[in-house]
């Protein structure tokens, strides 16, 4: 009987690690339009915690990026650009492996507007991330709306938005 008891134990184990309800956390499979962009509680250059939970109520950019890449590099005048529309809050979560000593002062070199948090490797697989530039448009209720592999454009980001506040 009690070997009975302890193979359900198990079972209902196992079924609970590969639902996500466990210590696995979300599956990166999950990360696509429609649904729920995944939770993260991360440390901002100013050394504040930002937690997901906190940016909900408008719509949020998503931006993985490191220092060291040519494309995202294309792509931070274009979200500057972005961050100053009062309507949305852009997010740069930088993957350099040096964190603060590489990003900060390439943030401040670059003048960049935005917040801008320090990720790892986990979180971006997490995201369901191959390769940056990789960015996420998420609604008000943080579900992912749009997933750009690759560089995008600030019209593309706004064209994004502007759909989003005609419920198209």
């Amino acid at each position: 009987m009690r070997s009975l008891a302890m193979k359900f134990f198990c079972c209902l184990f196992l079924f609970a690690l590969l639902s996500g309800c466990g210590a696995g956390g979300s599956d990166p499979a999950n990360v696509v339009v429609g649904n729920r962009a995944p939770d993260f509680s991360l440390t901002a250059l100013d050394g504040t915690t930002v937690k997901s939970s906190s940016l909900k109520g408008r719509p949020v950019i998503l931006n993985f990026w490191a220092t060291w890449c040519a494309p995202c590099a294309t792509e931070i005048p274009e979200l500057k650009q972005v961050a100053t529309n009062s309507d949305v809050k852009v997010i740069g979560i930088a993957l350099d492996q040096d964190g603060m000593n590489t990003i900060k002062p390439f943030v401040q070199s670059n003048n960049i507007n935005y917040t801008v948090l320090v990720g790892d490797e986990e979180l971006f697989r997490q995201f369901n991330g191959v390769g940056i530039p990789y960015t996420l448009v998420l609604d008000a209720s943080q579900r992912i709306v749009k997933i750009y592999r690759g560089p995008t454009t600030r019209e593309s980001l706004e064209q994004d938005l502007r759909a989003m506040r005609q419920g198209i």
